[in-house]
């Protein structure tokens, strides 16, 4: 089979995609990005597993040829190449018509806000009460990941939570050509726009409530109106909260708490599955606190604008930053220079967007340990820095890893960068028997 793939994309969701088909032993074929934003690593990469780049003189052509061509999120298609291609596809709809997910119980999050809380809590409420569920992690990541992981047989999953922007539900339902999957349960965090009649699909609900859904969760001030439309029989709908649940008022756990009492767990076993949830993994999770030095991980931070975000919320406190990895979005490392220079020490992991950052460092006098390529280095280093500031007072330090960066060359990907920091971080804090 022949793939076309629309770029590498902001987030390098293209790289995965091609990845997933190179895998597979398919022909791959991927749309070169305009001069700025090529990245040379990334591409020699992909050319050496197989990969070939084309101008965007010859998008038609290509498009033409290949089986299906993969969009990118949030990168408009050129009527040209929608007009000449055979099927266009994305991560998602990927996901959803892989066969390996059909026995999979499938979980829609939509809505404005909260998606990510409620689909994070949702994800470690499952896991508690025996069922393995993958997620999307919503707007920066591929789908594509999943089903790497699944292709390579390294994970078996139970089931998939995919939370969902208004703009991926309309790349998905035209991929699916407006025909879904079963859907075990779709979840509404809040307003969105809602069909008018069965026929309306100008509304992101429109395009993804109809009969596939077994089940949607919806608010209780949406319920009249929805019913009303048509699109979804009355008893399909419940809404929410409901009178028992503990959770009411509280962002991601009230809705995650609804999902979990519609599979069919008793109310009791989810209320203490969603209470041993400590917030979400890999985004400014506290790992532990140990002689006034505190562990933030912050592993999913792969691109600049998270580095910032998360050093502006620790303003007022010295942090050692453990910073770099692998360059997949044509970062501008200039992005990068604030947290840098904010940070009382910094720690470098090796990768291709450390590469990159080395001259600016050097050019701009900041000084840094490094790069380290593995974990356990990195911590230890950035202790010796914390411990070396404090000079025995117990004044507050935060070691904090927000890498601005993929992990594609030494990890498998953010979560296991972040879970080789959890457990190095809690194995050398454990009490020595």
């Amino acid at each position: 089979m022949k793939v076309l793939i629309m770029g590498i994309g902001g987030s390098g969701g293209g790289a995965e995609a091609a990845e997933y088909y190179l895998n597979q032993g398919n022909e791959v074929v991927i749309l070169s990005p305009s001069d700025e934003n090529r990245n040379e690593q990334m591409q020699s990469y992909l050319e050496d597993k197989g990969a070939v780049f084309v101008s965007r003189h010859d998008a038609e052509n290509e498009a033409e040829s290949a089986d299906i061509v993969v969009k990118m999120p949030g990168i408009p298609v050129p009527y040209i190449i929608k007009k000449k291609a055979k099927r266009i596809i994305n991560d998602i709809a990927a996901l959803l018509e892989d066969p390996r997910t059909e026995r999979m119980r499938k979980i829609i999050i939509l809505g404005s806000k909260g998606k990510t809380s409620t689909a994070s809590a949702l994800s470690a409420a499952l896991s508690e009460l025996g069922i393995k569920a993958a997620s999307t992690e919503g707007v920066g990541y591929s789908a594509f990941h999943i089903l790497s992981e699944i292709e390579n047989d390294n994970m078996v999953y139970d089931a998939v939570i995919i939370e969902m922007s208004q703009w991926q539900v309309r790349d998905t339902a035209e991929a699916l050509s407006f025909r879904w999957p079963r859907i075990d349960i779709i979840g509404i965090t809040d307003a969105i726009a809602l069909p008018t009649s069965p026929s309306d699909i100008s509304a992101e609900g429109g395009l993804i409530i109809g009969p596939w859904a077994r089940r949607l969760i919806i608010p209780r001030f949406l319920r009249e109106k929805l019913l009303f439309s048509g699109v979804i029989t009355k008893a399909k709908v419940r809404s929410y909260p409901s009178p028992l649940n503990p959770f009411k008022h509280r962002s991601g756990s009230e809705l995650a708490w609804e999902c979990i009492r519609a599979i069919g767990f008793r109310r009791k076993d989810i209320k203490k599955a969603i209470l041993s949830y400590k917030g979400i993994p890999n985004r400014l999770e506290l790992v532990a606190v140990d002689k006034g030095i505190s562990f933030i991980n912050d592993s999913s931070s792969v691109l600049p604008i998270s580095v910032q975000f998360s050093m502006r919320g620790m303003k007022g406190t010295p942090v050692h930053l453990i910073i770099g990895g692998t360059d997949k979005s044509h970062t501008d490392i200039e992005e990068l220079e604030g947290p840098l220079n904010e940070a009382v020490s910094v720690t470098l992991l090796a990768g291709s967007l450390t590469d990159r950052l080395l001259p600016m460092l050097r050019h701009e006098g900041i000084r840094f340990s490094g790069p380290f390529e593995k974990m356990d280095e990195a911590v230890d280093n950035a202790i010796r820095m914390a411990k070396s500031r404090q000079r025995g007072r117990d004044t507050s330090e935060i070691i904090l890893l927000s890498p601005g960066a993929y992990a594609d060359e030494y990890y498998a990907n953010e979560f296991e960068r972040g879970r080789a920091f959890r457990s190095y971080v809690r194995r050398l804090l454990a009490p020595q028997k």
